[in-house]
């Protein structure tokens, strides 16, 4: 029997009037999916559209191990709760999701409880699991990234070596390219890997990784002592290196936007800091100190952030979604032309919110996935879909 379902509904036009120009249901909606395990805390991982609605992927809180159990929820084009599916085998999740077009399946990694290695899970649209394949020889995978050509990157720990790994991998399961880098010597980092999926550090780690260019990978993880963002080619040495501080100031997350110039939100310590455009020395060592332009102040410190490219009706923006030190969760709509800030948005009311990932949908949407608090006590999840036409409004 199904557990869920939703406890709040809020179209952002429903306290005005209707008219033939105002949004519809159908364009947008804001859902909190409720649990009847009223004491059951919930870790959204990602979201990812299908052809006839929403799967989001979360973490939770099982009692047969310390790292997160794995839920799967299926919703509709409106948002409306259709089923929910656990998988009991595997634990701690790692995203993006990716859906494959060719055969409509949607894919992620997660962890075998016993080896810890790392294993790529394909479910149809209705939740049903279709492939399971163990990568034996990569461990504990802590980021994914879907790439151009429909293959997958994975960022893993190889808790044997001490390395971080970084891997083209098909959705078959096979291993198409990569290669490891050594963290450095001593236990401290490697404490901070495993704390990391067990989710017992107030300072998460913001491991990710993406492609720049065609061959050309970048990833955020332990090198050479620090918590850094590391370019390669797979090749046996970086070919560059952003140095952080320790893991006490880095990039939270990056967006290549090409010829080397990137989208990046970066911490100093508890500050914070978003450059819309910056260029990064993929071919050299440099620090992300030099970075820092300044302390966003409403940004929360430690805070999950993801940036997305987005084109509205006559501009294309560079999207910074983060949390506030208010305990809601906000955008920032940079004009990708001109770099200013066009627009700025807060989702969230009453209760604290916490972001999770952001999306463009396919009829232009912002879809955005996070968690609240019903009652002040449960937490749940949010999931918020922002038309284009709402945007507009945002924006102008």
């Amino acid at each position: 029997m199904n557990r869920f379902n939703v406890v709040a509904l809020f179209s952002f036009l429903s306290i005005v009037a209707c008219s033939e120009e105002e949004t519809t249901l159908t364009e947008s909606f804001f859902k909190i999916y409720d649990d009847s395990d009223f004491d059951l805390a919930y870790d959204p991982i990602d979201v990812v559209e299908t052809t006839n609605g929403f799967i989001i992927l979360t973490g939770t809180e099982i009692s047969s191990s310390d790292f997160d159990g794995i839920q799967l929820i299926k919703v509709d084009q409106e948002g409306n709760f259709l089923r929910e599916s656990e998988i009991t085998d595997y634990v701690a999740p790692a995203g993006d999701i990716y859906l494959n077009s060719a055969d409509s399946n949607v894919y992620f990694f997660a962890m075998n409880p016993t080896t810890f290695a790392s294993t790529l899970i394909g479910i149809n649209t209705n939740l049903e699991v279709q492939s399971e394949v163990t990568l034996s020889s990569l461990n504990y995978p802590l980021s994914v990234s879907p790439l151009v050509d429909g293959t997958l990157l994975l960022l893993s720990y190889d808790n044997l070596n001490a390395e971080t790994e970084i891997s083209n991998i098909g959705i078959d399961g096979s291993f198409l390219g990569g290669n490891s880098y050594s963290i450095g010597p001593g236990e401290d980092l490697e404490a901070e890997v495993i704390d990391h999926f067990l989710e017992s550090s107030d300072r998460p780690l913001p491991f990710f990784c993406g492609e720049y260019s065609s061959g050309n990978y970048y990833f955020n993880g332990f090198y050479n002592y620090s918590f850094s963002t590391v370019f390669t080619d797979f090749g046996n040495t970086p070919t560059g290196v952003l140095q952080g501080q320790d893991a006490n100031a880095g990039l939270r997350s990056a967006l290549s936007l090409g010829n080397g110039n990137f989208a990046v939100s970066g911490y100093q310590f508890d500050d914070n800091y978003q450059l819309a455009s910056v260029d990064l020395n993929t071919s050299g060592t440099t620090s992300s100190v030099d970075l820092y332009p300044g302390n966003m102040a409403e940004i929360k410190p430690y805070t999950t952030a993801k940036i997305v490219s987005y084109t509205s009706s006559s501009e294309t923006y560079t999207v910074f979604a983060s949390e506030t030190k208010g305990n809601q969760i906000v955008l920032h709509f940079y004009n990708s032309t001109s770099g200013a800030i066009d627009g700025v948005q807060f989702v969230g009311f009453l209760n604290p919110f916490a972001f999770s990932s952001i999306k463009v949908t396919s009829d232009n949407s912002l879809l955005i996935l996070g968690t609240t608090f019903v009652a002040g006590r449960f937490e749940r999840i949010m999931l918020n879909k922002i038309s284009q036409s709402e945007i507009d409004d945002i924006v102008n």
